[in-house]
Order: C-alpha cells, then sequence, then structure tokens
C-alpha cells in the first residue's frame, strides 16, 4: 500500500511535469508565433512584392498611386513618377488606370569599364589624351570651364587632393554620403576637372563644379530608381552638364523620359557608348535623342576595340589607357567610353565658358566644329561628327558668338544679353498657378511651346499673361470658371473667332462679359454693361396683324448711358399708334429663341383667334384698359429692344477691332 505521504509527493511530481509540459508548449507556439511573424512572412513579402517605376499623365495618376497599397520608395517632382514596391495585382491595377502614363521594372545599371591597371607609383603622370584633344591650348586662352556646373553620375567621389568636390547627393540606399568607394567616379572626376597644381594629372576643365551625384554602389552597380533620382536632382539644382558613365542594355522609356525633361531643362547630357565592341548596340542612356553618345579612340586616333559604335554615336574621345585620380591619394589607368564620355563633357565646360549665352542645343550644334572629323567624310558610325579637339579644326570665322557678330558690325559696340530664364523661376512661376513645373511645360508642350528655352521671364509672362495663345486662353477661363466649349460655342454663335481680338484684355473683357450677362440671366432688361463704345444703332421691330408685318418700330438705344436707354415714350407710342391705335390687340408674344443669324427679337401684336376667345383672355388686355396694356406692351418691347442691340452691339465692337 502506497502511504497518503508518498501519494502526496507522486502527485505534486506530475502536477509539476504537467506545468512544464503546458509551459513547453506555449513557448513552441510562442516560437512558431514569432518565426512566422518575422521569417515566412518576410519571404513570402518579398517574393509576392516588386519594386516599379511609375509615370504619371497628371494629378490624378499622382494621387492613384498615393491611394493605392503600394509603398512609394522614392516620388521624383520633376520627372512626374515615382519609385513603388507593390503586389502583382497591385502592379496590374495601377497599369489599367488611364491616369498612369506606364509601369516598368526597377533595372539594373552599371559602370562602362573594361580595364584598369595601377600607376600609383607615378608622382606626374604622361597624359596623352590632353595633347590628342588640344586642351593646352583652351588653358592658354583662359578656357577652364569656371562656372560650369557639371554632375558626375557614378560611384561617387572621393576625397582626393588633386581635387575639388562642390557638392553631391547620395541616392542609393546604403549611405547618404556622396565619397566613392568603388573607385570609378573619382577617375572620370579627375579627367574632367583634376586641379592644376603640379601633383598627379591635369584635368581637362580645372575650374568646374564638380558634383559628386552617387548613383552606383561599392560594385560600380545600381538600379534605373537610384538613377532616377540623380537626374531629378539635377534639374531641381540646375546642372549646366549631367555625365554619365554608365549604361544598360534595356531600354527603359522612364529613363528616356528622363533624360528628356533634362533636356528640356537646359541641361546637355553626355553618356558612354558602351564597351561591347564592334556589332553591338549602343547602350542605354547614350542610345536616347537628347543624349550625346560618345565612342572611345586611342593614342593613334583609332576607333579602340572595346569600344561599342553605331549610328547614334556623335562625337569620339580618348578612353584607351587614360590616366587619372583614384582612391586614397592614388592614380590609376583605366580604359573605357566612361572615360571617353568624361573629355566630352569636360569640352562642353570650356565652350560653355566661352559662350555663356548660348543654349544647351546651340552649344552641342557648336561641339560639331569642335572636331576633327576622322574615319568617312562627315558624321559615321564609328566617330560620330568626328574626334573631339580645340581650338575649332576649320572654319574658325564661324565660332563668333551673335553678340560678337553684331559688335563687330556695329563699330565693337558692347551688346548686353538676358542670360536663360533658369528652373527656379520657372517653378516659382508654376507656384504661383498652383501647378507643377512639369505640368505648367506639358501645357505650353501640347500648344506648340518650349516652355524650357526662353532667354527670361518676361518672355514665358507674356505667353500666359499678354498674347492671344491657347496657353493664355486656358489660364482666362479657368480664373472665370468656363470651360473651352462654352467659350467656343458663345464665339460662334456671335460669327466670331479668337483672331477678331487684337489684345488679351479684349478677350478678357469679352469672357467677363459673357460671365456677367450669363449671371445675370438672358431675359432681363437689356442694359449695355461692358460697352466701351458708344454705338448708335436701330432696330426694326416688326408688327404684324393675322401674321403679317405692319408698322415697324424703329427703337434707337445709345449704348454706354443707361439714361439714353431710356426711350421717349411718347415716341413710341405716337409710332404704334400711327395706323390702328384704336384697335391696337395688346397681346404680345415673343418668338421663343433671338434668331442669331439676324440679329432680329420679332414681337408680333396678334388678333384673338375667335375659337381659342377663352384660352387667350390671359393674353390679351380689353380695350378700357388701352393705356394701361400700351404701358405694358412698350415696356417689353423696351426690354427685348435692349437685348437685341446688347448682342449686335458686341458683334460690332469686337468686329470693329
Amino acid at each position: 500500500m502506497i502511504s497518503a505521504d508518498i501519494k502526496e509527493r507522486i502527485y505534486i511530481v506530475e502536477g509539476k511535469l504537467a506545468m512544464n509540459k503546458l509551459l513547453r508548449r506555449k513557448v513552441v507556439s510562442v516560437s512558431l508565433l514569432v518565426g512566422l511573424t518575422l521569417f515566412p512572412a518576410h519571404h513570402s513579402y518579398a517574393e509576392e512584392e516588386k519594386q516599379v517605376i511609375v509615370v504619371y499623365e497628371n494629378k490624378q495618376g499622382e494621387e492613384a498611386v498615393r491611394e493605392s497599397d503600394a509603398a512609394i520608395e522614392e516620388q521624383y517632382e520633376q520627372l512626374s513618377a515615382a519609385a513603388i514596391s507593390a503586389d502583382t495585382e497591385t502592379i496590374d491595377a495601377l497599369k489599367e488606370d488611364p491616369d498612369i502614363k506606364y509601369v516598368e521594372p526597377d533595372s539594373k545599371i552599371s559602370i562602362s569599364t573594361s580595364d584598369v591597371v595601377d600607376q600609383s607609383e607615378a608622382p606626374i603622370l604622361d597624359q596623352w589624351n590632353l595633347t590628342s584633344i588640344q586642351a593646352p591650348t583652351a588653358w592658354e586662352d583662359g578656357l577652364t570651364g569656371k562656372g560650369v556646373k557639371i554632375a558626375i553620375m557614378d560611384s561617387g567621389i572621393y576625397p582626393h587632393q588633386n581635387l575639388h568636390i562642390t557638392g553631391g547627393y547620395s541616392t542609393v540606399d546604403y549611405t547618404t554620403s556622396y565619397e566613392d568607394d568603388e573607385g570609378h567616379g573619382t577617375h572620370v572626376a579627375g579627367i574632367i576637372g583634376a586641379e592644376h597644381d603640379e601633383h598627379g594629372t591635369d584635368g581637362i576643365a580645372p575650374d568646374a563644379d564638380l558634383f559628386a551625384v552617387k548613383v552606383l554602389d561599392d560594385t560600380g552597380e545600381g538600379y534605373l530608381s537610384d538613377l532616377l533620382e540623380g537626374i531629378n536632382w539635377a534639374i531641381s539644382n540646375n546642372m549646366d552638364i549631367i555625365n554619365l558613365s554608365m549604361g544598360t542594355a534595356d531600354k527603359s522609356d522612364a529613363l528616356e523620359d528622363a533624360v528628356q525633361k533634362a533636356y528640356q531643362a537646359g541641361i546637355l547630357l553626355v553618356a558612354a557608348s558602351g564597351n561591347e565592341g564592334a556589332g553591338h548596340s549602343l547602350d542605354y542612356p547614350a542610345a536616347y535623342e537628347p543624349v550625346i553618345a560618345v565612342s572611345a579612340t586611342d593614342s593613334n586616333d583609332n576607333i579602340a576595340s572595346f569600344s561599342s559604335v553605331g549610328d547614334k554615336v556623335e562625337f569620339a574621345a580618348p578612353g584607351a589607357d587614360i590616366q587619372s585620380t583614384y582612391l586614397g591619394s592614388g592614380y590609376r589607368v583605366m580604359s573605357g567610353t566612361s572615360q571617353a564620355a568624361s573629355h566630352v563633357s569636360a569640352m562642353l565646360a570650356l565652350v560653355k565658358q566661352q559662350f555663356p549665352d548660348d543654349t544647351n542645343l546651340q552649344l552641342r550644334t557648336r561641339l560639331q566644329h569642335y572636331s576633327k572629323d576622322l574615319g568617312q567624310e562627315g558624321r559615321d558610325a564609328l566617330y560620330g561628327y568626328g574626334l573631339i579637339q580645340f581650338p575649332a579644326p576649320v572654319q574658325e570665322e564661324e565660332l563668333v558668338s551673335n553678340d560678337l557678330e553684331r559688335s563687330k558690325s556695329e563699330g565693337a559696340r558692347d551688346e548686353v544679353k538676358e542670360e536663360k530664364v533658369t528652373i527656379e523661376e520657372l517653378r516659382f512661376l508654376a507656384d504661383d498657378l498652383k501647378l507643377r513645373i512639369d505640368e505648367l511645360a506639358d501645357l505650353f508642350a501640347a500648344h506648340g511651346f518650349d516652355f524650357y528655352n526662353y532667354h527670361n521671364l518676361n518672355e514665358v509672362n507674356d505667353v500666359i499673361y499678354q498674347n492671344i495663345n491657347e496657353v493664355s486662353v486656358h489660364f482666362l477661363l479657368e480664373k472665370a470658371g468656363m470651360d473651352r466649349e462654352q467659350l467656343d460655342k458663345q464665339l460662334a454663335a456671335e460669327d466670331l473667332t479668337l483672331d477678331d481680338f487684337n489684345t488679351i484684355e479684349e478677350l478678357s473683357a469679352y469672357i467677363k462679359e459673357f460671365e456677367q450677362h450669363t449671371g445675370n440671366g438672358e431675359n432681363q432688361a437689356g442694359t449695355s454693361e461692358g460697352n466701351d463704345e458708344e454705338v448708335d444703332t436701330t432696330q426694326d421691330i416688326p408688327m404684324t396683324d393675322d401674321q403679317t408685318d405692319e408698322n415697324p418700330v424703329n427703337v434707337p438705344v445709345e449704348a454706354d448711358s443707361t439714361e439714353k436707354e431710356k426711350v421717349d415714350l411718347g415716341t413710341v407710342l405716337q409710332q404704334a399708334d400711327s395706323a390702328e391705335k384704336e384697335k391696337i390687340d395688346s397681346g404680345v408674344q415673343q418668338v421663343d429663341e433671338p434668331n442669331r443669324e439676324t440679329d432680329e427679337i420679332i414681337f408680333t401684336h396678334k388678333s384673338a383667334g375667335k375659337a381659342d376667345q377663352e384660352d387667350q383672355q390671359g393674353k390679351h388686355l380689353p380695350d378700357t384698359a388701352s393705356p394701361i396694356g400700351n404701358m405694358i406692351a412698350i415696356g417689353v418691347m423696351l426690354a427685348a429692344a435692349g437685348l437685341v442691340l446688347y448682342i449686335r452691339n458686341r458683334r460690332t465692337k469686337f468686329r470693329s477691332r
């Protein structure tokens, strides 16, 4: 027999075991719950969601993205686009949205380099490339790229002792620093702007302002979303030149739109053609129209074996065995079309300093004359227009800027030219109009105006506020709360067009009058508000008996005075009574609508029909009330006459102008 004491001990042990088992189950449950929450759900999220680029058609498209289930990773104000993470269902819904222009994957980009050789032990290096493009000649002329802002979109720029970095920005997700951690961007920066301090290498444009825009990581790779963010930054910060020593084989509508926006903003874009050699297509973005595509040459001015070539190549530049700055305090030799593109960006900085008033299009065209024609005569698929070289090898006189030509022809008189309107000024203007800058640019473009290519803000304001055009009409109607269809209908009704208005003030007055008249009602007693001129007119008001016109009444009206609108009732009564004053049927009936073709509003006095005698009592005044009836009839006629003359007067007014 088991004693009670032993049984009690057994129960205690069993209880403890049960409790431990329960605790173990709870621990396992909690562990599973935590594991499912942190790990499996994370993997499922990564598999289901994708990062894509969304480009909007309009504000509604932007709002659609905000209201969707997508996570907005980055928004590009200047590009009307955003990078988002979303599941397939959300992405498909956005693709179907008519306010979304398109959706595309966030593809990869990488540096364009073919070879690297360490040359860090050389304190002063031989730079054959500078002689090839005749850079020393430009320096002798005082051209160093001073004041020109160049955004180097790359792996960043290392704070090398041979480089002066003006500023920068990082778009990669692992650091906010624009310091180079790969080396490629520093090498490119040295080609463009290494200082002339008798140490290391010399840059082509040593006084240019270098901005490090880090869009590539420490392996020389990056994402389209990071590059778009970099271009967006360059537009916002008024860069003059963007150097793109990178590329991808994948065509991207978002990237093409982005470089187009930058080009419209007045920025020059230069890109490497690619390092795949002959027989391969050019990389993007070099293959896009707004971008200057650059192939690479060697020390003998031959196309380098690694250089991609094709019809889109615009210029060639040194790209084989180029010495430049590198990480730390060292120097390296690198080869590639990345290095070639850097030469063209730097040469453009020199030319822009020489011709500061030229637009980006003019500078791009001018560079054709700053090149040495190699290969087939004229532009070809290997060298484009030729190897860049300073000064212009031929037709030197054609390179004189317009203001210098005028000063020669006018006895060396100083000519002051206005600078081109800045993006910042245009952005403030757009803000005043409650629009994004890209929306205002799209409105201009829709009606044939280049929003980004005006020399000063006054020219832009003239389009919006002074000249009669589709843009100014848009804002006039928006202010009046009218749509274009209403205006077109009213103009057609009065046989007018926009060409009938000489100034924006006339059109504005016309719209205001129409707005006021519509607000007051078409059938009120006629007043001639808004008329600026006095016009003496008469309106025939035929009177008919049994549908036959009798005794037309001529009502004189002077348009600009309310007192002159009060017609002499005695005169009117005499005219009305001249034929059959004693038996005038005072039943007045107005035609349903003014006749727009003849500008006549017809009133008739009809005899009451015998069959409808009772129905007409409401309209017929008995002879005993003749004086009162006549007064009422005359009052109605005056109101009608005023309305007729109001319409006729406006037609006469605007046609006479």
